[in-house]
């Protein structure tokens, strides 16, 4: 079962900015025509939940 919430937590938005630069890197592996193309739908889908969920506003420290 999934939990669903009305925003993304941070912990998850982190932990997918942690694992892009890693997937990033698969472009210099020898895969399939599919396998390269699931591949960069995934990152897409990806960038896109970062893109989605900014950074909150942090108030300044005194």
């Amino acid at each position: 079962m999934t939990l669903l919430a009305q925003t993304t937590e941070r912990k998850a938005v982190t932990t997918l900015k942690k694992v892009l630069p890693i997937m990033e890197r698969l472009d210099s592996v020898a895969m399939t025509a599919s396998d390269a193309y699931d591949i960069a739908t995934a990152l897409n889908l990806i960038r896109r939940v970062i893109e989605s969920n900014p950074e909150p506003k942090r108030k300044p420290k005194k």
